[in-house]
Protein backbone atom coordinates (compact mmCIF):
# COMPACT_ATOMS: atom_id res chain seq x y z
CA UNK A 1 0.00 0.00 0.00
CA UNK A 2 1.29 3.50 -0.93
CA UNK A 3 0.63 6.62 0.81
CA UNK A 4 0.74 9.61 0.65
CA UNK A 5 3.92 9.71 3.08
CA UNK A 6 5.91 7.23 0.26
CA UNK A 7 5.53 9.88 -1.97
CA UNK A 8 7.80 12.58 -0.59
CA UNK A 9 11.49 12.32 -1.44
CA UNK A 10 13.42 11.05 1.24
CA UNK A 11 15.78 14.05 2.07
CA UNK A 12 12.16 16.33 2.13
CA UNK A 13 10.99 13.33 4.76
CA UNK A 14 14.15 12.95 7.05
CA UNK A 15 14.61 16.90 6.92
CA UNK A 16 10.82 17.06 8.51
CA UNK A 17 11.57 14.37 11.12
CA UNK A 18 14.85 15.27 12.13
CA UNK A 19 13.60 18.88 12.85
CA UNK A 20 10.94 17.99 14.55
CA UNK A 21 10.15 17.52 18.75
CA UNK A 22 8.06 14.37 18.64
CA UNK A 23 6.66 12.00 17.04
CA UNK A 24 3.40 13.97 16.47
CA UNK A 25 4.90 16.88 15.46
CA UNK A 26 6.32 14.97 12.75
CA UNK A 27 3.12 13.29 11.79
CA UNK A 28 1.78 17.11 11.68
CA UNK A 29 4.24 18.77 9.48
CA UNK A 30 4.00 15.57 7.08
CA UNK A 31 0.25 15.94 6.56
CA UNK A 32 0.53 19.74 6.03
CA UNK A 33 3.04 18.98 3.31
CA UNK A 34 1.15 16.07 1.83
CA UNK A 35 -2.34 17.66 1.98
CA UNK A 36 -3.59 16.40 5.36
CA UNK A 37 -3.24 12.26 3.93
CA UNK A 38 -0.78 11.01 6.44
CA UNK A 39 -1.55 9.01 8.91
CA UNK A 40 0.47 8.97 12.18
CA UNK A 41 1.02 5.35 11.52
CA UNK A 42 2.11 6.02 8.29
CA UNK A 43 4.57 8.37 8.90
CA UNK A 44 6.08 6.41 11.74
CA UNK A 45 6.11 2.93 8.96
CA UNK A 46 8.11 5.34 6.70
CA UNK A 47 10.67 6.27 9.47
CA UNK A 48 11.19 2.99 10.51
CA UNK A 49 11.45 1.76 6.96
CA UNK A 50 14.33 4.20 6.33
CA UNK A 51 16.24 3.56 9.80
CA UNK A 52 15.77 -0.23 8.47
CA UNK A 53 17.28 0.68 4.91
CA UNK A 54 20.26 2.90 6.79
CA UNK A 55 19.37 6.41 7.45
CA UNK A 56 19.98 8.50 10.24
CA UNK A 57 16.88 8.97 11.75
CA UNK A 58 16.72 10.77 15.25
CA UNK A 59 14.84 8.49 17.96
CA UNK A 60 11.99 10.49 19.74
CA UNK A 61 11.56 9.32 23.52
CA UNK A 62 9.41 5.95 24.47
CA UNK A 63 6.74 7.89 25.79
CA UNK A 64 6.10 9.67 23.17
CA UNK A 65 2.36 9.09 20.96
Amino acid sequence: MTTQVDQLPVDVFVGLWNTSGSLDEAATRVKELVGGRAPRWAVLARATALRKAGTDLKRFPLGDK
